[in-house]
């Protein structure tokens, strides 16, 4: 049931997407559109950072792994360095 769900309300927000769009880019002609399109969509993403599974979390969690790969590669770095 909660599968269902979850597939149900993924294509209410695809079609609900969609038929959004086809509004703002009928109002709007050219770059203004899409403009506003991506304004929509840095905003969503911005106010839905504080949920757990939000894409704001996922690029902050890449981030700080990429961080400590750095960290853990320039130490290696400077045990290769005294080693020789």
């Amino acid at each position: 049931m909660n599968k269902l769900i979850t597939l149900i309300s993924i294509l209410i927000c695809i079609v609900g997407g969609y038929l959004l769009s086809q509004h703002i880019f009928s109002i709007f002609v050219g770059g203004e559109g899409l403009f506003i399109w991506l304004t929509m969509l840095c905003a969503s993403i911005w106010f839905g950072r504080h949920n757990k599974d939000s894409i704001y979390r996922l690029f902050k969690d890449i981030h700080q792994s990429n961080l400590e790969d750095i960290e853990r590669q320039e130490l290696k770095d400077q045990e290769a360095e005294v080693i020789k």
